[in-house]
């Protein structure tokens, strides 16, 4: 892999052999580095053209440590939420930045897709909810959209964007035992895609905010299907 920038974004890419490009957004805190190895494990034979992002913004994660974010989380009021059964009026308005990251990757997309027959987005976490603001704002640009530990964010705009259906292959897994993103938020977000999606995949598996290697192997499945 080498270490590039396109279109105002640094990404690690790995150069694949058909017209294909899966492009990756991490979650909040970790960088493009944190996901680049399931690029090798899923495509092994490096059919796809892959594309880890690092998010726009710097985030300290204490003890001289630093991470990137797509957008800024006050991660005490998430708890908090979380906590008093509040979560889903946490993200009902879009978050600051949100906008300006959306921005970015669709303009990354938007750059890169001359090149390719068909374009793969998702992320984890954050990065799943900027991926799902990109391809629902943007119809035609992404050819299946995969989301990872992933929630509701403004859910009024998204029920708007997809009012008259799409698509669009989604894959969407979740821990039933997430501490970050409840598992009930994915439910309700799985229900709202079945409603306007006849290609939407979910799956849900026993653990907390994380990829297990059960999901790796579905999500190999669904991008290379």
């Amino acid at each position: 892999m080498e270490m590039k920038r396109i279109a105002d974004i640094d990404c690690l890419v790995e150069k694949g052999s058909s017209k294909k490009a899966i492009v990756v957004l991490h979650g909040y805190g970790a960088s493009c580095q944190d996901l680049a190895p399931i690029g090798n494990y899923i495509d092994p034979d490096q059919e796809y053209h892959w594309y880890f992002l690092d998010a726009p913004l710097s985030v300290d994660l204490g003890y001289g440590m630093q991470g990137r974010a797509w957008f800024p989380i006050d991660m005490i009021g998430l708890q908090q939420a979380i906590m008093s059964g509040h979560f889903a009026s946490f993200f009902k308005e879009l978050p600051e930045g949100f906008d300006l990251s959306t921005h970015k990757v669709k303009n990354f997309l938007q750059t890169i897709e001359d090149e390719f027959d068909e374009i793969l987005l998702g992320g984890f976490s954050q990065g799943s909810m900027i991926s799902s603001n990109v391809a629902f704002s943007n119809e035609g640009l992404v050819s299946k959209l995969f989301l990872l530990s992933s929630t509701f964010v403004n859910e009024t705009h998204w029920r708007d964007l997809l009012s008259k259906g799409i698509k669009l292959p989604i894959f969407q897994s979740h821990g039933t035992a997430d501490p970050v993103l409840p598992v009930s938020e994915a439910q309700r977000l799985r229900d709202f895609l079945k409603e306007n999606d006849q290609f939407h995949e979910y799956y849900e598996f026993q653990g907390g905010h994380e990829i297990p290697m059960p999901i790796l192997n579905k999500l190999q499945s669904f991008l290379k299907g």
